[in-house]
């Protein structure tokens, strides 16, 4: 009985386990997406979207991105998500000196600080691109509230040079250069690049403001018998002289995922992993006690036979010898046929075993963070020169004394 139980209550958690991922977008799901966004082909990218997990936030921001880059492409499901965000409260997490903030989005989603503060740049970004300069300024100035005025001065906490730049060219965009300069000081006070002094000692704003965004985000690296990816960069470092890795973004990430271990070890995600390790060792156990059986079975039935055998040859009888050697002969033979039955069951189960194991593997690839971001984010006073695989948007409010240069290098 404790057996059963045990078999339901592991056969159950599996079942709840597999529901659950069909609902959420595996890495194999995005391969489509991936090679049309590089190659330059934002609407198509949208097209081959994969179609789980509607208007959450992951995918939200992901498709806002992707359609940035494309011709009348709507943002509604991107401001719907910066509203359910915004009337959330954000919770503080401490570790030693170190701070994080998170909240979690209607679908259960926790994102990361990066990913709050991208959601109100792209906000700004898509405000931009209507004219709408007063509701654009209001989500620069929510980007800017997470960067630098949530936690109390000097408290250590998230900021990020490459974040810092991109909104200084939204604050140029609209005309506010003096707001772009304390972005660009404190990217400065972050990296210590000099090559950001000459725009800090500026007299007044430039008449051109390039922000170029270079490549379509990390490589995501599984390994073995670990639930978490790890992130590593995947393309080259562009030739700017203004110019910060994003990657930090994403190694926070998983630093942030550790702090908060106690409610990502409750989602959807955790729950999948070990499911996947009970159901290896479920089907491990089937295989060893059916093939066991089977062996015990061959083993009793072919010693019944010969025994058998034995006995006519002891009694005597008609032909009693040639019965008998027929009879311990087919013993011998239906024992050792069962025995190797058996040894192929156990084949046969180690290896399914060993599929579930790889093809589970690749159904857990669904560690939940926003792609598609820049792999690197570079300034410059002057409109460089590009190659064909980039797009381009051209902002400048009214009062703006700077047109801004937003261009994506597709690497």
């Amino acid at each position: 009985m404790r057996t059963i139980s045990v078999f339901l209550a592991t056969s159950f958690f599996i079942l709840l386990s597999g529901c659950a991922n069909k609902k959420i977008i595996r890495d194999w799901e995005y391969e489509d997406t991936q090679a049309a966004f590089k190659g330059a082909e934002p609407e198509r990218a949208l097209q081959s979207f994969p179609q789980k997990e509607q208007h959450g936030f992951v995918t939200s921001i992901e498709k806002a991105w992707i359609g940035l880059w494309a011709p009348e492409n709507k943002s509604e499901g991107l401001l719907a998500q910066a509203k359910t965000l915004d009337e959330r409260r954000f919770t503080s997490v401490s570790r030693e000196a170190e701070y994080f903030f998170y909240s979690e989005s209607d679908d259960g989603y926790i994102p990361a600080e990066h990913e709050i503060i991208v959601m109100h740049l792209l906000s700004s970004m898509y405000f931009l691109e209507t004219n709408q300069w007063n509701a654009a300024r209001v989500e620069a100035k929510k980007a800017a509230f997470y960067l630098q005025n949530y936690f109390p001065e000097h408290q250590s906490h998230f900021d990020d040079p490459a974040l810092r730049i991109w909104l200084a060219g939204i604050w140029a965009a609209l005309g506010e250069w003096g707001d772009a300069e304390v972005d660009l000081r404190k990217a400065y006070e972050l990296s210590k690049n000099k090559e950001l002094l000459p725009l800090l000692e500026l007299k007044q704003a430039p008449a051109e403001f390039s922000v170029i965004f270079s490549g379509t985000g990390p490589a995501v690296i599984w390994h073995p018998d670990k639930p978490l990816p790890q992130f590593s960069d995947q393309s080259k470092a562009p030739e700017f002289q203004i110019q910060f890795n994003t990657l930090p973004w994403f190694q926070r990430h998983e630093v942030r995922n550790s702090e908060i271990r106690d409610t990502v070890l409750k989602s959807n995600y955790m729950a999948q992993y070990y499911g996947l390790n009970t159901k290896i060792g479920a089907t491990k156990t089937t295989g060893f006690v059916l093939s066991s059986l089977v062996r015990v079975t061959g083993v009793f039935l072919g010693a019944a036979i010969i025994a058998g055998g034995i006995g006519v040859a002891i009694n005597g009888g008609a032909n009693s010898a040639e019965t008998a050697s027929h009879l311990i002969s087919g013993g011998a033979l239906v024992g050792g046929s069962l025995w190797d039955s058996g040894g192929k069951i156990s084949d046969h189960f180690d290896c399914t075993s060993k599929q579930i194991k790889n093809e589970g593997e690749e159904d857990l690839k669904t560690f939940r963070f926003v792609r598609f971001l820049p792999s690197w984010i570079a300034v410059s006073p002057e409109t460089p020169i590009l190659g064909a695989l980039h797009k381009e948007l051209i902002y400048a409010a009214p009062n703006s004394k700077t047109k801004v240069h937003f261009i994506q290098r597709f690497l």
